[in-house]
């Protein structure tokens, strides 16, 4: 299940302090730098995502040899895919293609329990620290959820003020954050949950991240 997942960052990885589940990292990640960023991995009974380094891999790789990915990986296909309907093998593409990290790393007793700010803080922290071993660096991320983005802004203006960015990007409505430092460009596009909590119409988000990245989703096609 994880043959098509990248270990060659592993050392690095693991000396992160807090960082309890590594990042799925798919074996064609270089062609399109993306990185997709989920929330939270919740609680089903069995001890095996507590306690299992590798639980966020293992969730993309079953993937593979299911019939599908959960609801919230098939519309983050759709998204990404800009396809109503994605096949097993467009959506075995995408995910081979992209980093997939969640940013909280505390196990959600429930559905109903939701990430503190500490949370999302600590979470953002690890982020940045996983795009900086990276090679190359990821140029995109597309985050699942909106619930993140204060302590985005929190962790730049405390923690590291290093990355410019444009302020007023963060008081429209949607949430697209470009990011530079020095020779690295990170653009963040937040999108609605894929849970569909709070409604998902995936067509709006994807004609999103065509217009903000249209490259990627030329990738993607050209790819599958």
């Amino acid at each position: 299940m994880l043959q098509y997942n990248l270990t060659n960052f592993d050392e690095q990885l693991k000396q992160m302090s807090g960082l309890k589940w590594l990042p799925w990292i798919g074996q064609f990640y270089e062609k399109t730098k993306t990185i997709i960023l989920g929330e939270s991995q919740y609680e089903d009974e069995d001890d095996w995502q507590d306690d299992n380094i590798n639980a966020t891999r293992f969730l993309i790789g079953t993937g593979f040899s299911e019939k599908k990915w959960g609801k919230p990986y098939y519309n983050a296909e759709k998204v990404l895919l800009s396809i109503d309907k994605p096949t097993k093998e467009q959506g075995s593409f995408l995910w081979k293609s992209v980093v997939y990290w969640n940013l909280v790393q505390r196990l959600m007793s429930s559905r109903k329990e939701r990430p503190n700010n500490a949370d999302f803080y600590n979470g953002w922290k690890l982020f940045f620290a996983i795009i900086d071993t990276l090679q190359p660096k990821p140029t995109t991320c597309i985050v699942l959820g909106k619930s993140s983005f204060g302590q985005l802004g929190c962790f730049l203006n405390n923690y590291d003020t290093s990355w410019n960015r444009n302020v007023s990007e963060f008081y429209k409505a949607e949430k697209i954050i470009n990011l530079s430092r020095r020779e690295q460009n990170l653009k963040l596009i937040f999108i609605n949950h894929p849970s569909g909590s709070f409604g998902f119409k995936y067509k709006y988000w994807a004609q999103l991240v065509s217009d903000e990245e249209p490259s990627l989703q030329q990738l993607l096609s050209e790819m599958k």
